[in-house]
């Protein structure tokens, strides 16, 4: 469905034919025609509304059939197109054309190449030609730069970035000091702006900061890095695995690269990434200055001017604001889901489903099925709870039949110790299912630990009043819970108030002395 969208927005919003928009999503403009044609018989209404799910989309425009009986479908005749491929003029391309003028919507052209390739010569095949600013292949090098912590004198290594451009090789290069998300997606944003456009499409190497999970047809791209393609209105589409062709651009460029920039680079010393990135900036630039034969002495400058960015997109004003991004958390069984070490409520039907989470600014943004569910303020990540009175269940019952007396009887089998420290640690919550999460923890330490153990530690922990499930952990981990108590006699579960000469009390602060 997200190939949908873009298909849907590339016709609608910028008016691209549907060759223009097959090529920039690596279609058939088959693919393209057939989507649009079930858009326009889905009765569906084009801007979508921000409430329509991925779900209702797909049964929109692809509703069950009726009737599942099937005509023989044609297919096309190997022998024949293995002899006409080796008459002069004749191409795979035209071969696909003339067999879908005479089967029309028999077989797609990706379909098509398949059927076909599985029984040609391995060198017959097709070559790839890439339009100017159409697409911009992205990856990090094997190889980075070493660089040396002034302040502990250890070394380290920054990764490599690279973008090139698929019809003139234009190259831009960055040093980053790791290989996460948010460098990634920065680096992108340093790419465009050096560019000074945008490409139609991005082609990345299925690397985990930009695919999570590979896959031909329908991969699934990392959230924050499709929120950048979204912002660009740049299609992102992944290299296909075990297909070396696809980013072959990107591989020559990153071989380039590493023997023109790294080894220029490899006698000097760097004390900061930074440090780097001034020494690549100045060589990027003898770099695509640099002849090419290949291409009769012109630069790679100079085939971009002429190439890609006539044809690219405009770059948008407004840069992309890099935030932090949760894809596919999962809802706890209380309806609340974590992220940076804070929970955060959604509707409490939505319980152990996924949902996408967006840090913008200091809002969190949560998302399921790509629908907007709710938002929360940002709140310091110390394990509470953020919780809308409209996300919970009617007369605070759980939806899976969890209840605080259920909580405390199945700690009671444990102990006494262990109820009373479950029954005080969801009294600290403003609601009770709040202090499930926390309670669930405190049980799933009987898995881990003895039963003895786990009363001994919760005997502990009401003792010196450290009620959480943190604190009895750490009496188990470091074996305090075999420790005998300072003063057991002091030890009970009426928890009696706290006396000592450096404790003030309330009487302090209405007395003259507190003034």
């Amino acid at each position: 469905m997200r190939r949908v969208r873009e298909v849907l927005r590339y016709h609608f919003e910028q008016g691209l034919s549907n060759e223009r928009i097959a090529g920039a999503l690596s279609m058939s403009k088959g693919g393209v025609h057939n989507i649009l044609s079930r858009f326009k018989l889905s009765g569906l209404a084009w801007p979508l509304p921000a409430s329509l799910s991925d779900s209702e989309l797909e049964r929109g425009l692809y509703p069950p059939q009726v009737d599942s009986s099937e005509s023989p479908r044609a297919v096309p005749d190997v022998e024949y197109i293995e002899s006409e491929l080796r008459r002069p003029h004749v191409t795979l391309e035209l071969l696909w054309r003339e067999f879908s003028d005479s089967h029309p919507a028999t077989m797609s052209r990706a379909t098509f190449y398949r059927f076909v390739r599985q029984s040609l010569p391995k060198d017959v095949d097709l070559k790839m030609i890439h339009k100017g600013g159409d697409k911009l292949f992205v990856d990090f090098s094997g190889d980075g730069v070493e660089y040396i912590d002034r302040n502990t004198g250890e070394i380290h290594e920054a990764a490599l970035f690279v973008a090139s451009w698929g019809a003139s090789s234009y190259t831009f290069a960055l040093a980053l000091e790791g290989e996460d998300m948010e460098q990634f997606v920065r680096a992108h944003e340093r790419a465009f702006r050096y560019f000074g456009c945008a490409p139609h499409a991005l082609v990345p190497d299925n690397c985990k900061v930009a695919v999570i999970h590979p896959n031909r047809y329908e991969p699934h791209i990392a959230a924050l890095y499709e929120q950048f393609g979204k912002h660009y209105q740049v299609a992102i589409l992944p290299a296909r695995v075990r297909a070396p062709k696809d980013k072959a651009v990107v591989e020559s460029a990153v071989g380039f690269v590493q023997r023109y920039i790294l080894g220029r680079l490899r006698n000097r010393r760097f004390f900061s990434v930074g440090e780097i990135n001034e020494a690549i900036a100045e060589i990027l630039e003898q770099l695509n200055d640099e002849p090419m034969q290949a291409y009769r002495g012109q630069t790679r400058r100079q085939r971009y001017e002429a190439l890609d960015k006539p044809f690219a997109q405009p770059l948008r004003a407004q840069r992309f604001a890099v935030h932090a991004v949760k894809s596919d958390a999962t809802v706890a069984p209380n309806y609340h889901v974590r992220f940076d070490d804070h929970y955060y409520s959604v509707p409490h039907h939505m319980a152990r489903q996924k949902v996408d989470i967006y840090l913008v600014g200091n809002i969190v943004e949560i998302y399921h099925d790509g629908v907007h569910v709710t938002r929360h303020l940002k709140q310091p990540g110390n394990f509470g709870y953020s919780t809308k009175d409209e996300h919970m269940p009617s007369n605070h019952q759980f939806v899976r039949g969890w209840s605080k007396e259920w909580f405390i009887d199945r700690a009671g089998h444990i102990g006494m110790w262990t109820a009373e420290a479950v029954k005080l640690i969801m009294k600290r919550h403003r609601h009770p299912q709040q202090g499930f999460n926390s309670a669930l923890g405190v049980l799933n330490l009987a898995r881990t630990y003895t039963p003895q153990r786990l009363e001994a530690a919760a005997r502990r922990a009401i003792h010196f009043r450290s009620l959480s499930t943190k604190s009895i952990r750490t009496i188990l981990e470091k074996n305090l819970d075999s420790q005998p108590l300072e003063t057991p006699q002091q030890c009970s579960l009426s928890l009696t108030p706290l006396e000592h000469e450096n404790v003030r009390g309330p009487q302090y602060y209405t007395s003259s002395q507190g003034e």
